[in-house]
Order: structure tokens, then C-alpha cells, then sequence
């Protein structure tokens, strides 16, 4: 057998992947995996590319979240089906899911400055946004490579660090070093759009990954920055795309008569905002990844996106947007510790990602007294409900993390 046909995982061929990179001879590829329930991909069905900003790079607009322990079977099927784009960070599963994409792109070759390596675009991220260069290292360590494509300050929450003289020091020395190409950072919730305006009104910032689902349409705040971030050339990475599922009844569903399932209509509806160049979706099985790169293979109809607007009207109070200081303050003195936004998002992962056991251990992990839920039963939530700009029912979801989490 020749050496670029060795099997890496999954009745996978070394040679069908690096054809799906482009790092060999174009051709159809037909791949099957030795998962029974996986369809025959073939290359018309691959993830589509896009030039990430003003990077240039070519990256697949479907992007593998790498926040678990990584499968090498599932890297090996996202790769053939055109995946070049893998993120992942420090703290993933304690350093195990650099650990376990550092072990997949080295069987492949792609490490070094290899052509097969300059096919790929590798993120990783560090909470230690004043000390990046003290933590790199270890991360490439762990991921086997000389270098990082992108380096993201991890989940920012200050949104005078794009603007931050210090950290574009750093920035441009580890640029300077070969050790990164590119830098940004990662924003899940409050202050997204103070942050995505710093970042338009910086000149290090070259990529950002930002919480954008349906939910998120009608902040015309939001659609603002993204536009400025945009004209100024940086790459935007969409995350947390499909919260909820949307959870669209039967009745109204215009996606289940397509064969489609409202994962896919989730991602379909963020992916027609063309100033998103990448969808990054953690995915962690092979039937995953077949049905997040299928969402592309379709245009989203107006009937489609109408329906998922109103379903977004509709339920869109049901999801904490991550600014629980106004909630907590409201609800007075015993939830002022409280962790009102961190245990609702592990909440959703619960009931939305089919993520139980993780959450429960996220949930584990806050300080005891911000997990404490005695407090959120002696807490006046009928204040914060109507201080809430979003009007979400914060003493029903507490109820429900109390019962699933706690």
C-alpha cells in the first residue's frame, strides 16, 4: 500500500484526506467510513471555502470545536469532508483535546512547515490574556507544531483588550517569532458588541469568534459591529450557532418535509450572513459532522429563514444573554454572588447539547457560593425578571439547573 494510503481512522485513507485539503491531485473521492450508519461523501458534497479576511487563508466555512476528548475517527471523517479549520484551547479537557489534534494532524503530516500543515488552519486559546507568551509554549507542546495559525485571548469580558498596547506587544513579538500567524480573541457573551467595536477600532486584531445564533437578528447594536469588523477586513467566526436546536414545532416546521432537522436550519440561517466566514460547531460524532457539513449543501428558501425569524421571535426570552450583573443586582443582596449566566449557559448545555455530564461538572467547578442555589431560592427574581432586557424567566431556568445541575 502506498504510504498516502494508510488507513487513519474509520476505513479512512491518508490520501482521501489530504485530496479533500487539496494537497493532492483533484479528483472525486469517495470515502466510507467503517461506521455502518455513515453515507458515502463524495467531493461535490464538500464543506465549501471562503477567504478568511484579510488573513487570505482558505478555510471551511464549517469549523470543528474541539472542547472535548478528541475522536480521531471524527477528525479523520470532518477532514474528508473538507474541514480544514480545527479550534481548540488550553484548558479543553485539560490540555486533551490539543493532546488528541496534535496526535491526528501528525498522521497526517500536517506539522512542520509542511505543505500539508499550510492546508490547515489551527486555532488554539488562552485564558491568560496578559501572559500569552508564557502559555503558548505548552500548547504547542501539546499539539505537536511549531506554530499556531490564530492565538485568541480566550472568552474576553474586558473589552479595552483589543485596544490594549501591552497585548499587542505581545501579539506582534510572537508574530515576530514564527510562533503565530494571526490574533484575536473569542467573546461568548456581554460585551460582544463593545468588543467587536474595539476590535474595529484596533490595528492588531485579525480574527474574532463571537456568540451569533437567530436569536441574535434583531440587535441592530450587533449588526453594526459586526459590519465595522467587517469593512476593516477581520475575520468573523460565528460559535453557539445552534442553541436551542430552535425546538420548532412540527406544525411549522418548513425543514422536516426537506429531510433536514432544525440543527441544520440553525447553521443554514447563520451561514447566509455572508460577513461570517466560519461556523464553528463543536461535533462530536461522525453523524455530527455529516449533518452540520450537509447543512451546506442547500440554500436556505425565504420561507425557511421566515420561519426561523419567528421562531426566534418567539422564544428568544428563553436564553440569557450573559448579562447577569443587571439580574443579579435587582434580585438584592443574596444573589449578588450568584453565577446567574454561567449556570444558565451550563444549563443549556444540558438540555440543548446533550452535554449532561459536562455540565454537571462545570457547574461543580464555580466557587461554592456561586453555585450556592439556597440563594436563588430567597432571592427576589420577580425584580430581575423585569429589570431583564430580555425578559427571560430567570426563576423557572434556576429551578431547572437546581433540579439538573445541582
Amino acid at each position: 500500500m502506498r504510504t498516502d494510503d494508510n488507513i487513519i481512522a474509520g476505513g479512512i485513507t491518508r490520501r482521501q484526506i489530504l485530496c479533500a485539503l487539496g494537497a493532492v491531485g483533484a479528483g472525486v473521492v469517495s470515502i466510507a467510513s467503517n461506521n455502518s450508519g455513515a453515507a458515502p461523501i463524495v467531493a461535490e458534497n464538500q464543506v465549501p471555502r471562503v477567504k478568511l479576511g484579510k488573513t487570505g487563508m482558505s478555510v471551511s466555512r464549517l469549523a470543528l470545536g474541539g472542547s472535548w476528548d478528541i475522536d480521531q475517527e471524527v477528525l479523520a471523517l470532518a477532514f474528508s469532508r473538507g474541514i480544514n479549520y480545527i479550534d481548540t484551547a488550553e484548558d479543553y479537557r485539560s490540555g486533551n483535546s490539543e493532546r488528541g489534534c496534535g496526535q491526528f494532524l501528525k498522521s497526517i503530516g500536517a506539522v512542520g512547515h509542511s505543505p500539508i500543515r499550510k492546508k490547515v488552519w489551527l486555532v488554539t486559546k488562552s485564558y491568560f490574556h496578559h501572559d500569552l507568551d508564557k502559555h503558548l509554549p505548552g500548547s504547542l507542546e501539546r499539539l505537536g507544531q511549531e506554530y499556531v495559525d490564530c492565538l485568541y485571548m480566550h472568552r474576553i469580558q474586558d473589552a479595552k483588550l483589543p485596544l490594549d498596547p501591552r497585548v499587542k506587544e505581545t501579539a506582534t513579538a510572537l508574530k515576530a517569532a514564527g510562533k503565530i500567524r494571526y490574533f484575536g480573541f473569542s467573546v461568548h457573551d456581554q460585551p460582544v458588541v463593545e468588543c467587536l467595536n474595539a476590535a474595529a477600532d484596533s490595528d492588531f486584531i485579525d480574527v474574532i469568534m463571537f456568540r451569533y445564533d437567530c436569536h441574535y437578528y434583531p440587535r441592530e447594536d450587533l449588526m453594526k459591529a459586526i459590519d465595522r469588523c467587517s469593512k476593516k477586513g477581520i475575520g468573523l467566526i460565528a460559535m453557539k450557532t445552534q442553541v436551542g436546536a430552535i425546538t420548532m414545532p412540527d406544525r411549522i416546521d418548513p425543514f422536516k418535509a426537506r429531510g433536514l432537522n432544525q440543527r441544520q436550519a440553525a447553521i443554514r440561517a447563520v451561514a447566509i450572513d455572508s460577513r461570517v466566514h466560519s461556523i464553528c460547531s463543536e461535533m462530536t460524532t461522525t453523524e455530527m459532522i455529516t449533518q452540520n457539513s450537509d447543512a451546506f449543501a442547500a440554500r436556505v428558501t425565504v420561507a425557511e429563514l421566515d420561519a426561523i425569524r419567528e421562531h426566534a421571535r418567539m422564544v428568544s426570552h428563553l436564553w440569557c444573554r450573559g448579562c447577569d450583573s443587571i439580574c443579579r443586582t435587582a434580585a438584592g443582596g443574596p444573589a449578588k454572588n450568584l453565577a446567574v449566566a454561567d449556570i444558565l449557559r451550563f444549563l443549556m448545555y444540558h438540555e440543548h447539547y446533550g452535554k449532561e455530564e459536562h455540565a454537571r461538572e462545570l457547574f461543580a467547578a464555580l466557587p461554592p457560593s456561586a453555585r450556592d442555589m439556597k440563594l436563588a431560592d430567597i432571592a427576589d427574581w420577580r425584580a430581575a425578571e423585569k429589570a431583564c432586557p430580555h425578559r427571560v424567566p430567570i426563576a423557572l431556568l434556576l429551578d431547572r439547573a437546581k433540579e439538573r445541575l445541582a
